[in-house]
């Protein structure tokens, strides 16, 4: 709420930790200083800047329980009813009004650091890296206001309440001022840090978001020239082990180019197996977020064929029908459908017939039907059909916090820049060229898949988007996708929620003016010069 937090100052705050106790988000409390006495020192300025860290990692705590957004796609969904799933959340509806609050706080702490930095003396060097964090999170909270509704209010100062009333600015308006930002951001910040500086954005943060930012805008040869930058010149590299970077093992890999930074202390973790974790697990989960049967029938045979039902057998020498409970009773006929598969099926989910590492360190084995009385049986929360998360679900028993699980999420990776980096390519051009092939055979070559070849151009943009649903699910990535590819309500509105053996949960919907959220009725009520976004009205 704009009114709300543009009143209070960014020294009054609660620096939010996200390594450890002697890295460089510390947990010291600001509590109890005022503007006129803050601001004046370099421990200040580091401090003040940590603040905006903080208001991202708020974010990312209050969507995980959406499975980072993608429950709101075709690929996952929400075990419990809630209105973006449903296609009925009102325009007052809480979760909008949290985003926003988030948002335009990082943006006015982010504007009070960009007024006093300046006239702070301290080292040159952290002066302008200060600098340059700040400009990089006020384009990016920009960018996720711009992504979720559209035009909104720029703001470039950290203006009083009085001054906090202006109209929406235009979505083009909006998009220069993030290029503006992420472009300066970018020739100030480091290209590393060295290991007590670990999480802080680098160069190769502000130039993925700046080409996301183009992508975003269909700019399709800045963005391509941007990732092409990145994968060119970074030391970031795709890590071997594709399961890893979802895993406690796999924080600050070489792949990772912007995430969320977490420890495994109260209030300090992520709470991702809680909600992707499943009753097996050291913490068990409560699997809120499960995937679809549409996600994992997307997932290829390993020869680069498309799966299909109806190559399969069930126990009665008939083709296998997904939609009947009986052929899934079948162990035999059920494992044939998960082998020789992409990798990555098994790497994500945790499918029947499959192994899951749990409390105590123990395997257990998914059987279906699932038979709760056995001690060794991998019992999933819901036991009528329910395919499960294995992505960001820590295996045995080392981590027991339930909701603070010490796991960095990634925001931005390199195979998600090779992936828009040939979308943007194959845009662009009237054909896609060898380096688009190139980028996408490198994300496939990581998770052992066999390199595409031969695909016009129309062909190769449905490639690169089912190589995206696969390679990103559970990320969050696939909401804005289908979004802004303008597929979403095709693929959403009016299908079924259903366990893998048809059995309908709940029906989804995406009416037409779920592209763009609501300007939130609190801030309208606030700010009359606020408009809505059409059909919010």
């Amino acid at each position: 709420m704009i009114k709300k937090f543009y009143k209070i100052a960014v020294a009054l705050l609660v620096v939010t930790g996200l390594n450890s106790c002697s890295d460089f988000l510390d947990r010291n409390s600001l509590v109890g200083l005022s503007e006129d006495s803050f601001w004046k020192s370099e421990q200040d300025a580091i401090m003040g800047v940590n603040t905006l860290y903080s208001a991202n990692k708020e974010f990312t705590n209050s969507i995980v329980i959406y499975g980072m957004m993608d429950d709101f796609t075709d690929i996952s969904y929400q075990s419990f009813a809630t209105g973006l799933t449903t296609g009925v959340f009102p325009t007052n509806a809480g979760f909008y009004l949290t985003s926003w609050g988030i948002f335009f706080k990082g943006v006015y702490r982010a504007n009070t650091a960009l007024k006093n930095l300046p006239g702070i003396s301290m080292n040159e060097a952290i002066k302008n890296r200060s600098i340059g964090e700040a400009k990089f999170f006020r384009s990016y909270f920009y960018f996720k206001l711009w992504d979720y509704f559209g035009g909104v209010p720029l703001y470039d100062t950290p203006m009083n309440v009085d001054e906090s009333y202006k109209p929406r600015n235009t979505e083009k308006e909006v998009y220069e001022f993030i290029v503006k930002d992420m472009t300066e951001a970018y020739a100030v910040l480091p290209e590393t840090y060295d290991a007590s500086n670990k999480g802080r954005v680098t160069k190769w943060a502000a130039l993925a978001m700046r080409g996301k930012a183009h992508l975003w805008a269909k700019e399709y040869a800045k963005a391509a020239a941007d990732f092409k930058e990145l994968m060119e010149k970074s030391d970031r590299k795709l890590l071997a082990d594709f399961h890893t970077l979802f895993r406690v093992a796999g924080n600050n890999n070489s792949e990772v180019i912007f995430d969320v930074q977490y420890i495994a202390e109260q209030g300090h973790g992520i709470a991702t197996d809680r909600n992707y974790g499943n009753a097996r697990g050291a913490t068990t989960g409560s699997q809120r977020t499960r995937p679809t049967p549409k996600l994992v029938n997307t997932f290829e045979m390993k020869d680069g064929t498309p799966f299909d039902f109806k190559n399969y057998k069930n126990a009665k020498g008939g083709e296998f029908n997904p939609n009947s409970v009986e052929d899934w009773k079948d162990e035999a006929s059920v494992r044939k459908l998960f082998e020789n598969r992409d990798p990555r099926l098994q790497q994500s989910i945790v499918l029947p017939w499959s192994t899951f590492v749990g409390k105590g360190g123990a395997t257990f084995l998914y059987r279906f039907p699932v038979v709760t009385s056995d001690a060794s049986a991998y019992v999933p929360v819901w036991t009528n059909g329910s395919y499960a998360w294995r992505k960001f679900v820590e295996t045995g028993s080392v981590y027991v916090l339930q909701d603070n699980m010490p796991q960095n999420f990634p925001l931005v990776r390199l195979a998600d820049v090779m992936l828009m980096y040939a979308e943007a390519k194959n845009e662009e051009l009237g054909a896609p060229d060898q380096s688009v092939f190139d980028a996408v055979n490198a994300v496939r070559k990581r998770a052992g898949m066999p390199n595409v070849s031969g695909l016009n151009k129309d062909q190769m943009r449905e490639k690169i988007r089912q190589e995206r649903m696969v390679e990103l699910c559970g990320e969050g990535q696939r909401y804005s996708d289908i979004r802004r590819w303008k597929i979403a309500k095709d693929v959403v509105d009016k299908v079924w929620m259903t366990d893998f053996n048809g059995t309908q949960i709940r029906q989804r919907g995406f009416p037409d003016h779920y592209y763009l959220w609501p300007i939130p009725q609190a801030e309208r009520d606030l700010n009359t010069a606020l408009t809505q976004n059409p059909g919010w009205e």
